[in-house]
């Protein structure tokens, strides 16, 4: 029997990344294949240093929209527009990994995301995978 084969894909920023990346760890050590999925503008932001992908893990990369030039800038783009463009962009590429998944016989068992990109469950689900959300914020609070 094939390893489960997990695409755990994160908002680009690294307060999700590290934990996500964390957890990809984990399900390795466990005996599972992990594609680990990230915008291309914060995989093109990540320094040399820390751009070597842990073994056992695929990196992989979906469009936020902004995958040609400068990230998501507060000053200027409203977040608004940012979340819906994420959410156009990221559902289509996103769809377009887990077919070339597929295609290369390592289909996705379970899409496993970070919160802030729930899209990525509606996407996963028009697959028939099963999804689980990666709660990376506290659970409590003082």
């Amino acid at each position: 029997m094939a390893a489960p084969h997990f695409l755990l894909i994160t908002f680009p920023s690294q307060g999700h990344i590290n934990p996500g990346l964390q957890f990809a760890k984990y399900l390795v050590r466990c005996g599972a294949q992990v594609t680990f999925a990230m915008s291309v503008s914060a995989r093109r932001g990540l320094t040399k240093s820390t751009s070597t992908t842990p073994n056992g893990i695929t990196l992989a990369t979906f469009s936020d929209g902004y995958d040609d030039h400068a990230a998501f800038d507060p000053e200027n783009d409203s977040v608004e527009e940012y979340m819906s463009k994420i959410e156009r962009r990221g559902s289509e590429t996103l769809a377009e990994l887990i077919v070339e998944s597929a295609n290369q016989g390592r289909p996705v068992d379970c899409l496993v995301y970070t919160c802030l990109i729930p899209w990525a469950a509606v996407v996963a689900r028009e697959y028939h995978i099963q999804v689980a959300v990666l709660w990376i914020q506290p659970a409590n609070a003082l």
